[in-house]
């Protein structure tokens, strides 16, 4: 009796980490780019699309990548005056089945603090950071132009 309360005990647990557990592929970078810039340049943008195939929402919080000592999350807004700024996005929410898109003039991933500036034609590997997620990698190609 003993024993059958254990397995059914475990098997509850296995079955709700199972559940509870993100699945690897959930959470997509798609055409993920980045723009090239000169090679004394204290930052540059990087460009994706971001497709949440979860059961969850997800809260991006930003990103990493080895030659960048810094990444935020920026959107573009038009003040009262008519004049574009960037705004700093502590977090951006993607609800299951949705997409968010990070393109020139909306949105973008600055990345600060370039340790090394990668050139065109070159691609580096960056993370995005959650709040309720493990990191998703991808490589970007650095680019001039949109893809």
């Amino acid at each position: 009796m003993i024993l059958r309360t254990l397995v059914a005990s475990v098997l509850t647990l296995a079955a709700m980490t199972a559940a509870a557990a993100p699945a690897a592929d959930d959470v997509v970078i798609q055409g993920a780019w980045l723009r090239a810039v000169p090679p004394v340049a204290p930052a540059m943008a990087g460009y994706f699309k971001l497709e949440n195939h979860g059961r969850q929402a997800v809260t991006l919080t930003g990103g990493k990548a080895d030659f960048a000592g810094m990444a935020m999350l920026h959107e573009s807004k038009e003040d009262a005056r008519g004049q574009g700024t960037m705004v700093h996005l502590k977090t951006l929410s993607v609800a299951p089945g949705e997409s968010v898109a990070f393109r020139p003039g909306v949105r973008h991933l600055m990345l600060m603090k370039l340790s090394s500036v990668p050139k065109a034609g070159e691609s580096e590997r960056i993370c995005l950071t959650f709040k309720d997620h493990d990191d998703v990698c991808a490589p970007f190609p650095v680019r001039h132009t949109s893809p």
